[in-house]
């Protein structure tokens, strides 16, 4: 949902949901689209990382174009954003590798830096 005022972005509220993240051990027995689909994930976490990680190092280019979900989620890192991570985890143990996983991810995205003042992004760069 975006609230606008002529060509000014007021707030914006994205819900992504990432799990499904497929290991491909986890996924051996599975269907050819669920293997699939489990890959297109991973491609779009990476790439998640990769623009966090850019991002994080003040790279002067952040690859937001690796994937439709950086490309979603761009405004939500750049400009005058607030940007909150919900990690779901699991206290089962048979669960704990995931749990570890979602947790360091999660972590990584706390520890990103931001610029106190930064300005809003005009309506040329969130294209």
């Amino acid at each position: 949902m975006t609230l606008k005022h002529y060509d000014r972005v007021y707030s914006k509220i994205s819900f992504i949901d990432l799990a499904g993240s497929e290991r491909g051990a986890d996924v051996q027995h599975q269907d050819k689209k669920t293997k699939t689909d489990g890959a297109e994930i991973n491609k779009s976490l990476l790439a998640l990382k990769e623009c966090i990680r850019a991002l994080d190092q003040d790279k002067k280019h952040t690859p937001f174009r690796g994937s439709k979900l950086t490309q979603v989620l761009k405004d939500s890192f750049v400009g005058n954003s607030k940007t909150t991570m919900i990690a779901n985890i699991s206290p089962a143990a048979s669960s704990c590798e995931d749990t570890l996983n979602t947790i360091r991810y999660a972590d990584r995205v706390k520890e990103l830096k931001k610029e106190p003042n930064a300005k809003p992004m005009t309506k040329e760069e969130r294209k």
